[in-house]
């Protein structure tokens, strides 16, 4: 398709959605500069650009409040694009009306797309283009940068495939005995804090019981829970050369990575979260530790402090996931909301994974959730084996579509 003339719409993923799967060699976006400023069509450039890098973009004012003065600006834009089409998914009904009008007396297609769906349907003259789309392909990246926000780097390294395998072991390994993880982690972060091998930065070597930072005293004793952790990481090769003596605990990590997970508390949800995401083929551009630069600093590394454990894509629905150990406060629930509500709009889903045991009838977190449209995963669930089934789930229409 050499050019394709928008009618700018409201929410940010029609716009990219219809030009991601069309994927033209230009576009021309006509906005209404009464409800839209330039900057949200600068934004919607940028996030375009970040998967088309060629795309030539271009953004007219949509002026004038009749019905004809809308025709004509469309038939200017036609005229100065020969060779288009024109898709009246956005804008509104009389912006809709007047670009038909102006497509039919120049015998230009004009087609409009059902986003939801992933379907096109003609208007006039383009038929043969009836039928489903191609894959969007929308990104945390284009959706950020649409919104004029940027990600900012990850909270947390993201693991390699190879590794996906032993890791979610120990992940289910740690969730029928979340108090001795927390002992073993404890005890691990003194260790590093207080025994550093400068030169073996991997390497640990650290008595059984001590005591860190702020924190009780901390020990590995023998037969405990805490042991049997250890030794499970050691057979999953998360560790090395595991030695339990009598007096201390020596062993190296398998990688940089692997140390920064096991010295992290509420981590290896987040990577279950991941992972299982991942190897279930259902979902698209899965991320963990998304860090968001809400300044826009495309172009340079920034300072910031807003992290969302988990993202991917359903289509073209984006799926904001927070992870916690524990049963949330409703504060966690309002902060998820506003990552959907601001980048995603109504086609977003929030999923509030957790390991707490939720009383689905007792408990105000989750009738809460259920008010804010937010899907709640508890332990219960997760480990029944039910983590997948539950985000179908949240992936049902919310009632205002």
């Amino acid at each position: 398709m050499d050019c394709l003339i928008e009618l700018y719409d409201h929410d940010q993923i029609n716009n990219l959605a219809v030009v991601l799967s069309l994927r033209p060699k230009k576009v021309v976006f006509l906005y209404n500069q009464a409800r839209h400023s330039r900057k949200k069509l600068d934004d919607l450039a940028c996030a375009c650009h970040r998967i088309l890098p060629n795309l030539e973009f271009d953004a007219q004012p949509l002026t004038g409040a009749s019905l004809e003065e809308i025709r004509d600006c469309c038939k200017l834009a036609i005229r100065r694009n020969p060779n288009c089409y024109v898709d009246v998914t956005g804008g509104g009904e009389l912006a809709a009306i007047g670009a038909y009008l102006a497509c039919v007396g120049s015998f230009t297609p004009i087609f409009r797309v059902d986003v939801e769906r992933g379907l096109l349907y003609s208007a006039y003259g383009c038929k043969s283009m009836e039928g489903p789309l191609p894959a969007c392909g929308l990104t945390m990246d284009a959706l950020l940068l649409a919104h004029g926000a940027a990600v900012g780097g990850y909270g947390h390294p993201t693991p390699d495939e190879a590794s996906y395998s032993g890791l979610l072991s120990y992940c289910r390994a740690i969730f029928q005995d979340v108090p001795a993880w927390k002992e073993l982690c404890s005890y691990l972060q003194a260790g590093c804090t207080a025994y550093p091998i400068e030169k073996k930065p991997l390497l640990f070597c650290a008595p059984l019981a001590m005591r860190g930072p702020g924190k009780p005293y901390v020990r590995l004793d023998k037969g405990s829970p805490q042991r049997k952790l250890l030794r499970l990481a050691a057979r999953l090769g998360l560790l090395r050369n595991l030695q339990l003596g009598g007096q201390e605990i020596s062993f190296s990590f398998a990688s940089t990575q692997v140390k920064r997970y096991l010295t992290d508390f509420g981590t290896f949800l987040e990577l279950f979260t991941y992972i299982t995401l991942q190897q279930s083929g259902e979902y698209q551009d899965v991320r963990m530790s998304v860090k968001v630069d809400w300044n826009g600093m495309r172009h340079s590394m920034v300072e910031v402090t807003n992290e969302i454990d988990v993202t991917c894509f359903y289509g073209a629905h984006p799926i904001f996931i927070s992870c916690k150990l524990s049963e949330p406060s409703s504060d966690a629930l309002q902060e998820l909301s506003v990552y959907a509500s601001y980048f995603g709009g109504r086609r977003s889903r929030c999923v509030l994974v957790t390991l707490g045991n939720i009383n689905k009838e007792r408990s105000y977190t989750y009738w809460r959730a259920k008010e804010m449209g937010i899907t709640i995963i508890d332990g219960h669930s997760i480990r029944a084996g039910r983590f997948l089934s539950d985000m179908r789930e949240a992936l049902r229409p919310n009632e205002e579509e």
